[in-house]
């Protein structure tokens, strides 16, 4: 056991040599550097162990929607953040999947049945297995008595034989399930620590084996309950005194473990149907993960041509803010400039094309919503450099109207002036009031 710790502990810590990046490295590639998540989706690392396959290590990135699995992204390892990439071939992307999404599943399982009290993979099944093989080859020395005292009695000599003979499968059977066990918490320990796509399967293997060893078990004991109970009772008819069946039956009674071993095996048997269903999951889903990854890919190198950071559009405009095709169209397709650009057809072409951009991105084609960003973004350099139309300077209505006012104002006055005597006589008649002169005249 201390050779185990030990190695288990050596494993650990070559593991944590044996990359640059980290997990948060790798997930920040995934979700930042590259935008392979849609929105509303997370990523994370789980279980955060760097697998292996052909000589190279990876980050194999779970993308979740909710509490459910929308994707895996496995990331290549680099010494370097900036040399961060994902595998080339389908079929390393493919085992690399498997095993990531293998190990997520496994580990849940395991973690829910250890929750619940139930997980059959423990030390302490282990003891107990072994505890049990003791007591099978101790009930083995009862059924020899047994059949010393049944003398007489041929036919359940024969069966308390049988039985004797059963035991003798028994018992090591138990005592091999304890061993298989041990192996397999050693097989687990090592692919858990430092995974590798080909060690999966003989994960697996080695699980199967202690599965299979218990399922075998499990039957062999009920055959050997069936025909003890025939033999108890067949005890019971003979004409023995009754203190000697007691005792005999007392001799026949199963090991309280072989009791206690029936809610073992039966959640050892709902393990191994959940484990069965997890690799079917993997094996089903692998191809599609693989496929979802290659448009995820596609994916982020539009969504980079779209509002990626653009050092050619940044050295053209010199404007903060405008650093992406995105930002710059949005400049010059604005109310506030839209009708001010000398490149108008230009300006109709770019409409055109960014309008494709959008709606290709939006509905999943990403090659062509990359392509008619390309074409955006050559137009929008093309209007953006030829410039605004050179407008006139605009006429303040306000002060020409105060200017007509004045002059209007000033010529009144000076007509006034001029005609002075006029005016003063004009003013000076319609003041005076006449007065009759004859009686009639009133």
């Amino acid at each position: 056991m201390t050779r185990y710790i030990f190695v288990c502990l050596l494993l650990i810590l070559l593991s944590s040599f044996s990359h640059a990046a980290s997990s948060a490295e790798a997930v920040n590639f995934v979700e930042k550097t590259n935008h392979f998540l849609y929105e509303g989706e997370t990523a994370e690392i789980y279980p955060v162990v760097t697998i292996s396959h052909s000589r190279d290590s990876y980050w194999v990135v779970s993308v979740l929607s909710g509490e459910s699995i929308s994707g895996f992204v496995p990331v290549k390892d680099a010494k370097d953040v900036k040399q961060l990439g994902l595998p080339k071939g389908v079929l390393a992307r493919k085992q690399l999947i498997k095993t990531a999404h293998y190990m997520r599943l496994y580990d849940k399982l395991k973690n829910d049945f250890s929750r619940q009290g139930i997980w059959v993979l423990k030390n302490t099944d282990v003891e107990f297995f072994n505890a049990l093989s003791n007591e099978l080859k101790q009930e083995r020395i009862d059924l020899t008595t047994i059949e010393s005292e049944l003398e007489g009695y041929a036919a359940l000599q024969i069966r308390a034989n049988d039985l004797r003979e059963q035991l003798d499968t028994l018992y090591p059977l138990a005592s091999e399930i304890a061993d298989k066990m041990n192996e397999f918490k050693e097989t687990e320990a090592e692919f858990f620590s430092q995974p590798d796509t080909n060690s999966m399967k003989d994960f697996i293997a080695a699980l199967d084996d202690v599965f299979s060893l218990i399922k075998t078990f499990d039957s062999k004991r009920a055959d050997y309950l069936a025909d003890l109970d025939e033999l108890k009772q067949g005890i019971a008819q003979t004409e023995l005194s009754v203190e000697s069946k007691r005792s005999l039956n007392a001799l026949a009674n199963i090991p309280l473990k072989m009791i206690e071993v029936s809610s073992r095996t039966t959640n050892a048997l709902n393990l191994q149907e959940k484990t069965d269903e997890a690799y079917s999951t993997v094996l089903n889903q692998s191809n599609n993960f693989v496929q979802s990854l290659a448009v995820r890919e596609k994916r982020s190198v539009a969504w980079m041509a779209i509002y990626g950071f653009d050092d050619e559009i940044v050295e053209a405009t010199r404007l903060q803010g405008i650093d992406s095709v995105n930002s710059l169209v949005g400049l010059i397709l604005s109310d506030d400039y839209i009708y001010q650009w000398k490149e108008q057809n230009t300006v109709a072409k770019l409409q055109e094309s960014w309008s494709k951009t959008s709606a290709y991105y939006n509905n999943g084609s990403f090659d062509s919503a990359e392509k008619f960003a390309e074409e955006s973004k050559k137009h929008a350099l093309e209007i953006y450099e030829a410039g605004l139309v050179e407008l006139e300077p605009p006429v303040n209505t306000d002060l020409l109207i105060t200017g007509v006012v004045l002059l209007i104002v000033a010529l009144f006055i000076l007509y006034a002036f001029k005609n002075r005597e006029k005016l003063s006589s004009l003013v000076s008649r319609e003041g005076e009031e006449e007065v009759p002169i004859h009686e009639w005249e009133k």
